[in-house]
């Protein structure tokens, strides 16, 4: 998409909200260079990529040495008043947002933003794109609204993804939507092979990132999630085993019986006497 910048402030709206948006701006390869500037209003910019990204970026915010290495996309929170002053001129995709200053407390204490560096993850690239589309339709009545909305949860997604970046849990953020949708699927007899064509990635990049984050491997955690199920649903139900095997996602009866007797050191049927015969 071109460069888009609309003046929104004037824009009819068919919901209430505590704040109202002002520029909202699509700037790809734009040229980020400011000289002791004053902002005259609240500011949210999403850094989404810098071309060449160099190795430190230096800026000076109200006086402040500001440094950070361009790798990563980077999200600013800018109240009306700050000084900007550019050490170095950089291009930039940008994605921003302002809003008159008077809305800015209001809107700081209905999300909290947090600002700073993030990984990139699915639900953040879906608002950016559904923004994105928005701004074709910019004069449709009920587009300004859907955009503060999509702004809304743009800052709540920006900042759960910084602040998981700055604790350490998402320096792959992918993995923890693959190990997700193992865990929310693996009924359905998914293979791993299946996993890596939806989240287009390699078998043996995902056993790289995965041991990164996991001491079990996604086979492991695949299983251990049908044998779970299986447990459970042995222990409170009269289902066959072949019926159990294919509830919980594996090929055959056959296959299920050898996995859970590996696991489990009893077959299924046995596993399941054993269990009753406990409980009486």
């Amino acid at each position: 998409m071109p460069y888009k910048c609309f003046s929104v402030r004037q824009l009819p709206r068919m919901l209430k909200r505590p704040f109202r948006l002002w520029f909202v701006s699509w700037m790809p390869e734009h040229e980020f260079w400011n000289r002791h500037r004053v902002l005259d209003q609240a500011h949210f910019c999403f850094t989404l990529r810098t071309d060449p990204a160099p190795e430190m970026i230096r800026w000076i915010v109200d006086g402040t040495l500001h440094e950070r290495t361009g790798r990563l996309p980077y999200f600013s929170i800018l109240p009306a008043g700050t000084r900007l002053h550019t050490i170095q001129t950089r291009v930039v995709d940008e994605l921003m947002f302002t809003l008159e200053p008077q809305y800015y407390d209001t809107l700081m204490d209905m999300s909290h933003p947090q600002g700073g560096e993030f990984q990139m993850n699915p639900h953040i690239e879906q608002i950016i794109h559904d923004i994105l589309e928005s701004m074709e339709n910019i004069y449709v009545p009920g587009t300004v609204d859907r955009l503060e909305g999509l702004f809304l949860r743009l800052l709540e997604e920006a900042t759960l993804a910084v602040s998981m970046l700055q604790c350490g849990q998402g320096t792959d953020s992918a993995i923890y939507e693959i190990i997700s949708y193992i865990g929310s699927h693996f009924m359905e007899g998914i293979s791993l092979d299946d996993v890596c064509r939806k989240f287009a990635i390699g078998r043996r990049t995902l056993y790289r990132r995965w041991g990164e984050c996991f001491e079990h491997s996604p086979a492991e955690f695949l299983l251990r999630k049908r044998l779970d199920y299986a447990e459970q649903l042995l222990s409170n139900s009269n289902l066959s085993i072949k019926l159990i095997a294919d509830k919980c996602g594996f090929d055959n009866p056959v296959s299920f019986a050898h996995s859970f007797q590996r696991e489990n050191g009893l077959s299924p049927s046995r596993w399941r006497t054993e269990k009753s015969e406990r409980r009486e």
